[in-house]
């Protein structure tokens, strides 16, 4: 008899497992659609309130950036991260002094400063960007020592906002802090740094200070490195970079250095070491330096480029046609004629096969 109950007790026992189990799966089922349609509903109220705040705080925003005084009511906690957002993006559009003073009185009304400290003290990566761009833009010198630690946080973001805000907080010590961090930041995109400096808005005796700055560090620099950071030299304007590359350019460089110099060659200063170092013994340093005759040669230099048609090697003859075609050394019409004159048939060649690129 307890035999035949047996497998009865077992199945009836599986029954109850199961239904337990498809209870714990409908409770479960429930709570989470419970939890979904409670998170649209609390997104759905900051949306509202959101929105209730740009319709408080836009036209007193605006009122402000047209030179008026309008009055100020205080700003909620909940609403600190709306408000700012709008001021931001405000201070980003408008141009002028008058604008920026107005906006800038609305946040001092408000305490945008404390408030943007506080949010640089939170984890959450949107909350310190935005409080990255406030200080940017209230530019207090106070806050250096504030900002100055989150350009060593990981990732570039972070980072390279900090740097953006030292420099209209204290641009002069920005500089220094830039630099130490440059040669080992390898995840900086160049792009991105170059748009700091370029938004630090420098006059040209700090440019000058900046690129002074850069040299000081090149001796220093791995090969690999220097081809790396020389194309921030775009931003220095052309004088104060002309400097830094001439002292590349030095008959005493490496061929690596020099290579990577004539590539940032921009000012027509720079025209004699460029021919110099047209016959250098180095084939890649002959080709950049033919490159560079095209942004900075002229007729004078028509025969050199000419006698670089026929060099051993085809980099170098094709970067010298190219460079005969920039416009520099007259129109292709005129080149196409000249090329008939040519007696070295690699010469011949090479310019035949550049003017086919270049002419319709």
């Amino acid at each position: 008899m307890n035999t035949a109950l047996a497998p009865s007790v077992e199945s009836g026992t599986l029954i109850w497992i199961a239904f337990a189990a498809g209870l714990v799966s409908l409770g479960l089922t429930v709570l989470l659609a419970l939890q979904v349609t409670w998170m649209r509903a609390m997104k759905r109220r900051r949306d509202r309130r959101h929105l209730r705040c740009l319709d408080t705080w836009r036209p007193i925003l605006y009122q402000a950036a047209m030179g008026e005084t309008p009055e100020v009511p205080a700003l909620a906690p909940k609403d600190e991260a709306s408000v700012l957002l709008l001021w931001n993006q405000l201070q980003d559009g408008l141009r002028g002094r008058t604008a920026r003073e107005g906006l800038n009185r609305v946040a001092h009304a408000v305490d945008a400063l404390a408030a943007a400290r506080r949010a640089l003290r939170r984890r959450g990566a949107q909350d310190r960007l935005l409080a990255l761009r406030t200080l940017r833009h209230l530019g207090e010198p106070d806050d250096f020592e504030l900002v100055r630690p989150f350009l060593d946080e990981p990732g570039s973001t972070i980072c390279l906002a900090a740097a953006r805000a030292l420099f209209h907080v204290d641009r002069t010590a920005a500089t220094p802090e830039l630099w130490r961090r440059l040669r080992r930041r390898t995840d900086w995109p160049l792009a991105q740094v170059s748009a700091v400096l370029h938004d630090a808005d420098l006059g040209e005796a700090e440019m000058t200070a900046l690129a002074a700055a850069f040299a000081a560090q090149v001796p220093g620099l791995e090969i690999a490195e220097l081809r790396r950071l020389l194309p921030l030299l775009s931003v220095f304007g052309e004088r104060a970079a002309a400097n830094v590359v001439r002292r590349l350019l030095a008959p005493s460089q490496v061929p690596e250095v020099l290579t990577a110099a004539l590539k940032q060659a921009r000012g027509e200063e720079l025209l004699p070491d460029v021919v110099r170092l047209c016959g250098h013994p180095a084939w890649p340093v002959r080709t950049q330096a033919a490159t560079a005759l095209g942004r900075l040669g002229g007729p004078a230099q028509l025969d050199l480029l000419l006698t670089m048609l026929a060099d051993r090697q085809w980099w170098v003859r094709y970067r010298a046609a190219q460079a005969l075609l920039s416009g520099r050394f007259g129109d292709p019409e005129e080149l196409s004629r000249l090329r008939g004159q040519l007696q070295d048939r690699f010469a011949r060649d090479i310019l035949t096969h550049v003017l086919a690129e270049t002419l319709p």
